[in-house]
């Protein structure tokens, strides 16, 4: 089985419009890789054609050798993926614990029931996130970053080879950001699992030395933050970069 995610010529189109262009990346296991780019750029896109969800229009992706467009299921069954819009209803009152339990049973065939395993899984992934006793907590109670620990715990669930994960510091203050920076890093770090995420903010990361992925439709330049943070870079996928004697705007809510 290959050894990590390859991207090779990769475009997608929706209705005539290119989403993505002749994207060729390797991301070689193990792997800690933040996708950065403007809006639009096609980085939520990148996630679905990894994971199987999108067909490409042409070239191929291979996750640890598997193509996810033979064997969809397959690459579901090694990577765990946190989107960036919550499909968790907050009017019902849902706790903690079944928001866990959806990533396994969403595996399970029918009856899809919270057995006495399931229940012992959910604890297991609960502790991984440092949310421990807090299963049978109402969702809509917890705090944001409570929220999105849950959402990486259900991932967790799956034990997963991979987590995929599309903008997991949306709408967090920036302490949260890094404590759940953090506990990627550690998910990495102590337990092997390669990490792919989609960030406007990298800054949080930067302590961890990701490989970064700068996309706007294509790679415009992918490798250390060293060589790809730099503004003569940047400015090809955000033409309007400006730098700053504090920093670089890069535009959005991207500094």
């Amino acid at each position: 089985m290959g050894e990590g995610v390859e991207a090779r010529a990769v475009s997608v189109s929706f209705n005539g419009q290119t989403a993505l262009e002749d994207v060729s990346f390797t991301l070689n296991s193990p792997f800690f890789t933040v996708v950065m780019g403007p809006n639009g750029a096609g980085k939520t896109t990148l996630l679905r054609t990894i994971l199987g969800m999108i067909k490409p229009s042409s070239g191929q992706i291979t996750v640890y050798g598997i193509n996810p467009v033979e064997s969809p299921r397959r690459v579901l069954q090694l990577a765990g993926y946190v989107p960036q819009v919550i499909n968790v209803n907050l009017h019902v009152p849902i706790t903690v614990e079944e928001v866990v339990a959806m990533g396994a049973l969403a595996m399970m065939g029918p009856p899809r029931i919270l057995t006495s395993g399931v229940r012992r899984r959910v604890d297991e992934a609960l502790e991984m996130v440092g949310l421990r006793g807090l299963g049978r907590k109402l969702f809509r109670e917890l705090s944001g970053g409570q929220r999105q620990r849950t959402l990486i715990a259900r991932a967790l669930i799956r034990k997963p080879r991979i987590l995929l994960l599309d903008e997991p510091f949306s709408m967090l203050d920036f302490d949260i950001k890094c404590e759940i920076a953090e506990l990627l890093n550690r998910l990495h770090r102590d337990m092997g699992v390669d990490v792919l995420m989609v960030a406007h903010e990298i800054s949080p990361c930067i302590a961890f030395q990701p490989t970064i992925i700068l996309l706007n439709k294509r790679v415009y330049a992918y490798g250390r933050a060293e060589d790809v943070l730099r503004i003569d870079v940047l400015r090809r996928a955000y033409p309007g970069a400006t730098e700053l004697p504090a920093g670089v705007i890069i535009g959005e809510d991207h500094g």
